[in-house]
C-alpha cells in the first residue's frame, strides 16, 4: 500500500495477534504518570483490567450496561472525598452531563479527560457503564447526551448527522469540557473523545472540525465521518496527526473490510496517527476492548503530552506572516 511520508498506521488483526504496522516505526514506549495514591506509603500504581481468555460474545457483554449504575455501589466517602457530586445532572446546551470520577479522586493531580459520546437508544449515563472497564482510577470522565430523544419518556436518544445537530453536538461537548475543567482537576492537553457506535462517529467528526482541542480520539464500531464538511479544515487537521484508535469487531453486522480499507486511505490522506484493532467478537462493546482503550490512551496521550503546552484548550495555532 502507497503511504506518504507523514502516514502511520497500525493495525493490530487481533486482540491475540501480533501486529501490522504501515507508515513510520512505533515510538518506543516510554513510563507515564501515575496519579497519586494517597494514604499509601506504596508507589501509587495505573490501573488495568487484566481479562484472561477469550473476549465475551456481542451477546453477553460482562454486564456492562446492567441497569444498576457503578456509582451506586460505592460508598459516600469513596465517591466524594471533600468534592461536589460528580453524578449530579449538569445542564448543557440544551443537553445533559453524567461525570464519572475515579476512585480516591486527588485534587492536586490533573487527570486526563474522557469525553463519552453514547450508542443510539442511551444516554450520557452509559459512560458510568463503560469507565469502570477501560479504568477505575486514571480518568475523570464525562459523558454527553446525544440532542435528539427516541422515545416519549426522554431516557434514549440518539445522534443525528444534520448541520444543525452536528452544531450542537460540538457546543455540548465544549460545554462539558468547560464543566469538567472548572468543577474538577483536569490536565488540559490530555482530553480525549471517545464513542461506541454512532457516537464515535460523532467524536471523530468533532475532533476533526476542532483537532487542536482534543489529544485524541477513539471510535469503537463507527466509520469515518463523511458529508456536513467533516474535512472543512482539512489543513489543520493534517497539521494536527490527530492519534485516533478504531476498534472494530470482525464478527459484526456492520464490519466491512472493504469499507474499512477506504477509511484507512481516508486516515492516511488526512495524516492521522492510525492504531486500527480488531477483535473476533460481532460487538466492540467488550471487556478487553474497553481494556485496550486504557492502554492506547496511556500510551499515545499520556506518554506522549508531556511536551504539548497546558494552554492549548484556551487557544489555537497561530499563523506568522514571512516579513
Amino acid at each position: 500500500m502507497g503511504r506518504g511520508p507523514s502516514s502511520y498506521i497500525r493495525l493490530v488483526m487481533s486482540r491475540f495477534h501480533s501486529s501490522a504496522i504501515w507508515g513510520s516505526s512505533q515510538a518506543k514506549e516510554t513510563s507515564h504518570d501515575t496519579p497519586p495514591t494517597p494514604d499509601s506509603g506504596d508507589p501509587p500504581q495505573h490501573d488495568s483490567v487484566a481479562p484472561s481468555g477469550n473476549a465475551p460474545s456481542g451477546n453477553d457483554t460482562g454486564g456492562l450496561f446492567h441497569p444498576s449504575s457503578w456509582h451506586e455501589a460505592l460508598t459516600e466517602s469513596d465517591q466524594f472525598s471533600g468534592v461536589e457530586n460528580p453524578f449530579a445532572p449538569s445542564k448543557g446546551v440544551g443537553a445533559q452531563t453524567a461525570f464519572f470520577l475515579p476512585l480516591h479522586y486527588e485534587a492536586n493531580y490533573e487527570y486526563p479527560l474522557v469525553i463519552w459520546l453514547h450508542s443510539d437508544g442511551f444516554n450520557e449515563n452509559q459512560v458510568t457503564q463503560v469507565m469502570p472497564h477501560i479504568s477505575l482510577r486514571n480518568y475523570l470522565a464525562v459523558g454527553v447526551r446525544a440532542s435528539c430523544a427516541t422515545d416519549s419518556s426522554g431516557h434514549c436518544y440518539e445522534w443525528r448527522t444534520r448541520p444543525g445537530a452536528i452544531q450542537t453536538a460540538y457546543e455540548n461537548v465544549l460545554h462539558a469540557v468547560d464543566q469538567a475543567v472548572e468543577r474538577f482537576s483536569v490536565n488540559p492537553s490530555r482530553i480525549v473523545l471517545a464513542g461506541y457506535q454512532s457516537g464515535g462517529a460523532m467524536a471523530m467528526r468533532i475532533a476533526l472540525r476542532d483537532p487542536a482541542r482534543f489529544a485524541g480520539v477513539v471510535s469503537l464500531g463507527a466509520r469515518m465521518p463523511r458529508g456536513c464538511r467533516s474535512l472543512a479544515n482539512l489543513s489543520e487537521v493534517r497539521s494536527r496527526r490527530l492519534p485516533m484508535l478504531w476498534q472494530w469487531a470482525t464478527e459484526s453486522s456492520d464490519f466491512d473490510a472493504a469499507e474499512l480499507d477506504q477509511d484507512m486511505r481516508s486516515a492516511m490522506m488526512i495524516h492521522a496517527q492510525l492504531e486500527i484493532r480488531q477483535y473476533r467478537d460481532d460487538d466492540e462493546m467488550n471487556t478487553v476492548a474497553l481494556a485496550d482503550v486504557n492502554e492506547w490512551i496511556m500510551n499515545n496521550v499520556v506518554s506522549r503530552s508531556n511536551g504539548r503546552s497546558k494552554d492549548s484548550w484556551a487557544t489555537s495555532p497561530t499563523q506568522f506572516s514571512s516579513n
